[in-house]
């Protein structure tokens, strides 16, 4: 019994110093022990390297990601619909939204250049190896977390790997916007998970200060797809086409929903296409859609911002009106209220032409 005892204190003494040993040797890692780990822990450099595309969804926006380091947004609508694409290739981010392309910068540029070196290489940091600057171990409340930096654009980058599992927890964007307001912009990941023997977070939350963040969860992972060989190169949309002149507008449904008190029509004409068409708030208009029997369905009243729209009230009386979507967004939609629309027209399609004019 004694024997016993008297070996219990040793034995703890000897946990004690593994324990110690452990933490002090962790806090004792170089910066390339600590990019070592984090690749280990997602599968291994001999694994990853195997990876030459990686692809997934979420919601309606899929991504795609070469090991060279090009990336490839594409928000989709129903069926066939392209709102909009981003492609990020070497220092050039650019973006196609309803057929308006332009180059981005700032942290719409800074984000999704990170993002493509973090795809690259399967949500570890080895493909930012050479530009990263390690600041240590720090405690964060009850956490212990490996510090790195890097810059994105005029953006400097903040990376967070977990000390007990080097998996990439937090990575935050901070600079200055375009009008000199200070921008920060921050990204928290969930625990990764294997998939095809790389692991990768099922989700992740992105949040920037002063504003309401946005949880996207990962669905329809795909490893090593046969994919186009222009994937990365061609920025092009599918929103239909687009005839603007004064007092007149031919396009595409977008998208459409009914309900038992009215339809919902999502249209792919943009406040460009408006403008060329002159049309202003209080304008009588005469909707049609070819695919309608005798190709007219109503008269609608334009509204040019959603402040000018009537109340509620007056709306349900039965009004038929073209304003900015009622969820926001780029383009414009045609309204019916007041009316038992469920299930909507057969006439009705995505892509289907349609067209107004003024009365």
């Amino acid at each position: 019994m004694r024997k016993g005892l008297c070996g219990r204190p040793f034995i703890g003494i000897l946990f004690f110093f593994i324990l110690s040993y452990t933490a002090l040797a962790q806090a004792n890692l170089s910066p390339r022990d600590v990019l070592e780990k984090n690749v280990q822990a997602s599968g291994g450099k001999e694994k990853l390297s195997e990876i030459q595309n990686l692809s997934f969804k979420s919601g309606g926006t899929r991504y795609f990601a070469s090991s060279s380091g090009e990336l490839k947004i594409v928000t989709e609508g129903k069926e066939s619909v392209i709102k909009e694409v981003i492609l990020v290739r070497g220092d050039k981010v650019q973006r196609n939204s309803f057929n308006i392309v332009s180059e981005l910068t700032g942290t719409r540029k800074a984000v999704p250049q990170t993002l493509a070196k973090l795809f690259a290489g399967i949500f570890t940091l080895q493909k930012f190896e050479k530009d990263l600057k390690f600041q240590g171990l720090k405690t964060y409340g009850s956490k212990k977390l490996y510090h790195l930096t890097t810059t994105a654009d005029s953006f400097k980058v903040d990376l967070f790997l977990a000390e007990d599992d080097f998996f990439l927890k937090r990575m935050v964007f901070q600079g200055m916007g375009q009008e000199g307001e200070k921008v920060e912009v921050n990204y928290d990941f969930a625990p990764f998970e294997e998939t095809e023997g790389a692991k990768i977070p099922l989700s992740w939350f992105s949040s920037q200060v002063g504003t309401r963040g946005t949880l996207t969860e990962i669905t329809e992972i795909k490893i090593n797809q046969a994919l186009e060989k222009d994937l990365f190169s061609k920025l092009d949309v599918n929103i239909g086409t687009v005839e603007a002149a004064p007092g007149h507008l031919k396009g595409n449904i977008l998208d459409f929903n009914s309900s038992p008190n009215g339809l919902t029509i999502t249209t792919n004409w943009t406040k460009i296409d408006i403008d060329k068409a002159g049309l202003k708030t209080g304008d009588e208009l005469t909707f049609m859609n070819e695919r309608a029997n005798a190709g007219v369905i109503a008269g609608l009243v334009f509204y040019a911002a959603a402040n000018e729209i009537p109340p509620p009230n007056e709306l349900a009386k039965g009004a038929r009106i073209l304003s900015p979507g009622p969820r926001g967004g780029e383009t414009y939609a045609i309204q019916f209220f007041g009316l038992t629309m469920s299930p909507p027209p057969s006439s009705l399609q995505i892509l289907a032409p349609i067209e107004i004019v003024k009365k």
